[in-house]
């Protein structure tokens, strides 16, 4: 029987995933999806092995959930798993890939069903789909030792932030790929030399690819300079990892994953708060947004010593919030996170109001800022405006400028000063050395940001990573107020000026 036109065409589009991917999927918008040249390079590069060093806003996970889900759709019988080094990662394909289904029936019917007729798209305790022609997808998050990935034996393997997993996660995952499988590696690099990652991207058995942000059709010149700004110019390692996708500066782990995943734990009581603006848009009056934020809140007075931190972004960043329970266990002190709150595009007024309702619910012992952002206004707020004088806030309330200095102690008529955000850094680092603070193990925020904070060194100082840091410097602000009690300013004790650098976050 002779072939058809349409199912040439028909064969033609199953065999390329750019012509499939064009063919089955869609655009947020609902127009049809189309790729970028240096996506379809990705897609139909035939090696084996693939690699990627990228800046951000370049379509990664466009090109990793398209793959995914050609291979799934045209593979009988084929397994495959989509890892990530945590839950979060895993979220934003694992969306993107619902999303598609959701848009066309095809793609949805190809999914099987379970005897009771229901498609079977697994999400506990791992996401995973089951397709009519066999295969199965498995989304897996790494964590500090990669036990998810043991059970598995997979044929191709996507991983996604690549450069955060660790060594041994690493190995349990290439334990999972059959022999002759296909591994394809997405990430943005962040400068850490020690790794699998870094040494994958030397390797003469992978197929590299180099996608800087200016790849991105919609890349402008206010948009490059907007990130110089932020980033610092282009010999910073922000730019250089987040922007031009390569490795820069050696890079080191501002806290130690293991040491971190050993102060996680399931916590009953914690909660976390998301407040944005279109939540108080129709609030009038002052009165008004009181009551919406405190029904917002939800909170309810508590007993016992409390410390808040706060990292009060300007109107366009998010500010974060987190407030710590102070619990003597024998003689042991323990800082537990009970409560996080997420804020976005929430003006300084408010901030200020909320700082103030935290205060009436838990009476903190101490509240400390950052004085950038929006910082510097809250706290004049609260400390000079009549309506907060009944809170009493002065002496308990303090901005902290994360780039001035600390004064520690005074010897021999001699102040001894540390910069102060290496300080607020260290105490977080003793604290999770001492097991001495606890944070929410459901919080994959947390997690996230504390795995993959990196300094680098510059004329001898440390230099933090930017972006992902906003949970991190608030707990540096909570750390630092309740450490000031115990700074002796006149005393004659000695101090060590070495900061507190930890090893590579992978060693």
């Amino acid at each position: 029987m002779a072939v058809t036109d349409k199912e040439r065409k028909l064969a033609a589009t199953l065999s390329d995933p750019v012509l499939w991917g064009q063919a089955y999927l869609y655009n947020r918008d609902g127009s049809g999806r189309d790729y970028w040249p240096h996506q379809v390079e990705d897609l139909r590069c035939p090696a084996k092995n693939i690699i990627h060093l990228d800046g951000r806003d370049v379509g990664k996970s466009i090109v990793l959930s398209t793959d995914a889900l050609h291979y799934a759709f045209t593979t009988r019988g084929g397994q495959g798993l989509i890892a990530a080094p945590h839950q979060g990662h895993l979220d934003t394909i694992i969306e993107e890939i619902e999303f598609q289904l959701d848009s066309n029936p095809d793609l949805m019917n190809s999914i099987a069903l379970t005897k009771y007729g229901k498609p079977k798209i697994h999400r506990k305790p791992y996401f995973r789909l089951e397709f009519t022609n066999g295969s199965v997808l498995y989304f897996r998050p790494a964590g500090a030792y990669g036990d998810a990935f043991r059970s598995l034996h997979v044929g191709r393997v996507w991983v996604d932030e690549g450069a955060w997993l660790t060594e041994r996660a690493w190995k349990a995952l290439r334990q999972c790929l059959k022999a002759g499988g296909t591994l394809r590696i997405y990430s943005t690099p962040n400068g850490l030399r020690d790794t699998t990652y870094y040494r994958l991207t030397s390797s003469e058995q992978f197929h590299v690819f180099r996608w800087p942000s200016w790849l991105n059709p919609l890349w402008t010149e206010d948009r490059e300079a907007e990130l110089l700004e932020f980033y610092g110019g282009r010999d910073s390692s922000g730019w250089q990892h987040e922007v031009a996708g390569e490795h820069g500066k050696p890079s080191y782990g501002a806290f130690n994953v293991e040491q971190f995943n050993l102060c996680r734990q399931d916590l009953l009581e914690y909660q976390k708060i998301v407040i944005t603006d279109s939540e108080l848009r129709d609030c009038d009056t002052e009165e008004a947004a009181h009551d919406r934020l405190e029904m917002l809140l939800n909170l309810t007075p508590r007993s016992g010593q409390f410390w808040v931190g706060g990292d009060l972004g300007y109107t366009n960043d998010p500010t974060e919030i987190v407030v710590f329970q102070e619990t003597e266990i024998g003689e042991r002190t323990l800082l537990k996170m009970i409560l996080r709150v997420h804020l976005e595009h929430v003006s300084y007024p408010h901030i200020a109001q909320i700082i103030a309702l935290l205060e009436r619910y838990y009476t903190p012992a101490g509240i400390g800022v950052d004085n950038g952002g929006n910082g510097l206004a809250v706290v004049q707020e609260l400390l000079t405006l009549d309506k907060y004088k009944g809170l009493e806030l002065e002496g308990r309330l303090k901005g902290y400028d994360f780039g001035g200095m600390t004064r520690l102690a005074v010897r021999d008529g001699k102040e001894i000063k540390k910069r102060t955000k290496e300080l607020m850094t260290s105490l977080i680092n003793g604290a999770l050395q001492r097991k001495q603070v606890i944070f929410p193990s459901d919080d994959l925020e947390v997690e996230d940001q504390f795995t993959t904070h990196t300094y680098t060194l510059r004329d001898g100082k440390i230099i933090y990573s930017k972006g992902n840091d906003h949970i991190i410097d608030a707990v540096r602000c909570a750390m630092l107020i309740r450490e000031e009690g115990n700074l002796d300013p006149v005393g004659e004790e000695v101090v060590s000026l070495k900061p507190v650098l930890t090893n590579p976050v992978f060693i």
